[in-house]
Parts: C-alpha cells; structure tokens; sequence
C-alpha cells in the first residue's frame, strides 16, 4: 500500500491524471469493426469504454474481441458481429472506476492489478485515467 512519507502532505489523485481529452476510449454504440480499428490504431491492450453521455461502462481489451471471435466462429465484420456495438461484447475482466475524490492508497491497489485506473466525478462521468506508469514514476522521483 502506498503511504506518503511522514510529514509529507497526502497527494490527490487529480495530480496524476490523464484528462478525458488525452485518453482513447471507445464509445459504447461503436460498431465492432470500428473499436477493433480504434483499438489496433490507440497501441494499448485495454482502453475505456463511455455511453455517450459520459457515462464510465468498462473497460475493453483485445482478449474481449478476440474471445468474442471464438464464441462466435466469426472474424468481426461477418454476418453475426455485423450489427454488434462495443457495449455488447462480453468483457472478461472488470475495472472499475474509482472516484476522483477517493484517496491515493486505493488507486495505487486498484493499479497493481490494471495498467490504468478510469476515475469518475461525483456524476458518474468519465474524467480520465490514472496509469500505473505515473504512479511508478512518482515514487521513483521521490526516491531519487
């Protein structure tokens, strides 16, 4: 569990997001075809998942589609994933959101078992992500 040095004063998890703005993320209406490019294109095994109303719904990953494919017989684009949307696949694995007002100990656990966590405002919407790598590199700074 990460804990701030004594003395030190308790960081906010604001401090080491990546906003919505920066962040690829496929919308829950999306077509297979076009997650699956918007996916390939991004270079990461996972990205988040919204409603268009900003609503944080999942996380997918290439295992999604690619366990999707053999479930169904079909490569994405054939007759039976045609018509599918992002939202309609099966997801293997949860990650859930945290909020952004949630304290650093639970993000940086939440980030030992994903490489990024999606935080949330008091809304429910999606407000971008916390990726291990900027937990990491915090530390080490710290310890430099």
């Amino acid at each position: 569990m990460f804990a701030p040095e004594e003395g030190s004063v308790t960081m906010n998890i604001m401090f080491f997001l990546t906003t919505k703005r920066n962040v690829t993320y496929l919308y829950n209406d999306e077509g297979l075809m076009n997650g699956l490019r918007k996916l390939r294109s991004s270079g990461y095994h996972a990205i988040p998942m919204i409603s268009r109303d900003g609503t944080y719904m999942g996380t997918i990953t290439e295992g999604d589609f690619l366990w999707l494919m053999v479930g169904l017989n079909e490569v994405i684009g054939g007759e039976k994933t045609s018509a599918m949307t992002v939202g309609e696949i099966p997801r293997l694995s949860e990650n859930p959101a945290v909020s952004c007002d949630c304290p650093l100990s639970e993000v940086v656990e939440h980030a030992a078992q994903h490489n990024f966590v999606p935080v949330i405002d008091g809304r429910g919407a999606f407000i971008g992500i916390v990726t291990r790598k900027s937990i990491i590199q915090h530390i080490s700074d710290i310890h430099k």
